[in-house]
């Protein structure tokens, strides 16, 4: 089972980053973009990759939990697919074998009481938006075993679950299962995800409580247990998401006692 962490801010480099997974058992780290110090103009992918080997660790990308290449403003659209490009290059460069997107749900108004998203309202521009990064996207990644991948976040709206469906026509393209996300969401997503099973390529994996998320596995409400159980039958990635290293401590002793670790 390969288990990862998440990029914590309480350590400012790569570095500390791999070498607390050696340290603590963990797999790989998953690289967020939004945070400051992983940028493109402050990260070495060349020093990136000589870690990797060092330390016998491997990357996952996140890409930033803010970006939008389907946005109306042709401008922010093309600053998307930078990004996108981006995290394609780099992926390939330190043999990254997952890209994770967010799914934004763009701008609303209030009519009656009710939002109306204009996704909805423009729904087949919008598609189209989703098709030219699919294609984009299967065509860099054909051929390889890295997998493009959605996440659920607040709540798939039915202009996202057709995004979702055309671009997992497209090679390369999977769903990254947050399980935590889904539980704050009131359990939306789990059925729409679970109906695309064979598409479920990587996991975030945390546990919640009524007031807060990303809390260490076994200290909130979620059934972690069987959560990991279907991590360990679809044989996937997962990334114990909890934001403090402390916590990802805790986070494995309880993985180890309820058997899904040595």
């Amino acid at each position: 089972m390969l288990l990862g962490i998440p990029s914590l801010i309480e350590m400012r480099t790569v570095k500390e980053q791999l070498e607390f997974c050696k340290n603590n058992n963990y797999s790989f780290f998953e690289m967020n973009l939004s945070f400051p110090w992983f940028q493109s103009d402050r990260i070495n992918q060349n020093l990136m990759t000589k870690l990797s080997k060092d330390c016998g660790i491997g990357y996952t990308i996140h890409l930033h939990d803010q970006l939008n290449p389907f946005d109306f403003s042709p401008e922010i659209r093309e600053a998307g697919m930078k990004s996108i490009e981006y995290a394609l290059s780099l992926a390939e460069k330190t043999e990254s074998k997952r890209i994770t997107l967010h799914l934004q749900s763009g701008m609303y108004s209030s009519v009656a009481g009710k939002k109306i998203y204009a996704y909805e309202v423009c729904k087949d521009e919008y598609l189209s938006y989703v098709d030219s990064m699919a294609r984009l996207v299967s065509s860099r990644l054909s051929g390889s075993d890295c997998y493009f991948c959605i996440e659920n976040t607040k709540g798939f709206k039915p202009y996202h679950k057709s995004a979702i469906e055309h671009m997992l026509s497209f090679s390369n393209f999977g769903l990254t299962f947050d399980v935590g996300h889904n539980y704050k969401a009131s359990e939306d997503d789990e059925g729409f995800i679970l109906s695309h099973r064979k598409a479920i390529k990587h996991f975030h994996i945390h546990d919640v409580t009524e007031k807060a998320n990303h809390v260490a596995l076994g200290t909130g409400v979620l059934d972690v247990v069987h959560y990991m159980n279907l991590v360990k039958e679809l044989d996937c990635p997962a990334v114990i998401e909890v934001k403090e290293s402390s916590a990802l401590k805790e986070s494995y002793t309880f993985l180890k006692n309820n058997g899904f670790v040595d």
